[in-house]
């Protein structure tokens, strides 16, 4: 199986960086109809998108649309758009930043605006929080947090 899968992986078309290149409907070129790639590992050279979990994301929740609906109706399937949420991130010492520069469509962006301090932090850890799968990790991220506004970071290594 080993070998299966790295003879295939030496056939695919990659980018001098080594992404596999797709074209819009996530399909890998060559391989139309039969391997689809997303996220990090891959490409579309004519709308590149950046490396993030929320392009992956939305990249997986279009390939499940596809497999789910069957090949007869995906004869009119859209091309893959990305919709940006912005982008956000958590700086410690109670501080957050999130940047609206750039929220919607390619090309039909709207600028919502940039959040700094605690506001942006409380947003980022939401996001974050709503993200989970499970419930058992629902639970557990909070109590973490709690932990670690009590007691510090667990800074110990093993």
């Amino acid at each position: 199986l080993i070998n299966l899968i790295t003879n295939s992986a030496e056939t695919l078309p990659l980018t001098k960086n080594k992404r596999i290149k797709v074209d819009e409907y996530l399909r890998v070129k060559g391989h139309e109809g039969s391997i689809w790639a997303m996220g990090d590992s891959a490409v579309c050279e004519q709308d590149p998108l950046p490396q993030l979990a929320q392009v992956a994301r939305q990249q997986g929740l279009y390939l499940a649309d596809y497999f789910a609906r069957g090949q007869e109706q995906n004869a009119n399937l859209k091309k893959f758009e990305f919709f940006s949420l912005g982008s956000m991130a958590s700086l410690g010492d109670w501080k957050g930043v999130y940047d609206g520069s750039a929220v919607g469509k390619h090309g039909e962006e709207v600028q919502v605006g940039k959040i700094t301090g605690l506001i942006a932090l409380f947003m980022w850890r939401f996001a974050y929080w709503g993200r989970q799968t499970s419930w058992e990790n629902k639970m557990a991220i909070p109590f973490h947090w709690f932990k670690s506004l009590v007691f510090g970071r667990d800074v110990s290594r093993f």
